[in-house]
């Protein structure tokens, strides 16, 4: 259950940046998960909301954006995949070079006064 550090220090950053503003409560935080992180959504804000509970981040939307697999096939171009692959999901060429989807990043939070 790696959601719970990576929970926390999605709180860490969102409590930090309130204080760094003077803000009073944070009311939405928003992040790019990659799929090859195998963080479970759910499991994350749970986690999450479990965690902000008497701190100002109480109460904050975590708005998870999905960071697919993008994959480049000599044979028919970019497409992305849901996971890893050694092959195109179009035309299941094997002539693919695969990045992305390992990003976590805070993308965006909005604090009120």
């Amino acid at each position: 259950m790696h959601e719970l550090g990576v929970a926390n220090e999605i709180l860490e950053i969102a409590l930090s940046e309130a204080d760094r503003h003077a803000a009073k409560v944070v009311t939405s935080i928003r992040l790019r998960v990659g799929v090859l992180r195998s963080i479970e959504p759910e499991n994350l804000s749970f986690l999450f909301e479990h965690l902000a509970r008497g701190t100002p981040a109480e109460g904050a939307l975590l708005e998870i954006v999905e960071d697919p697999v993008r994959v480049v096939c000599e044979a028919c171009g970019v497409s992305e995949a849901p996971s890893f692959t050694v092959e195109c999901p179009r035309c299941k060429g094997a002539g693919v070079s695969v990045t992305g989807g390992d990003s976590l990043s805070v993308l965006s939070l909005d604090v009120e006064d």
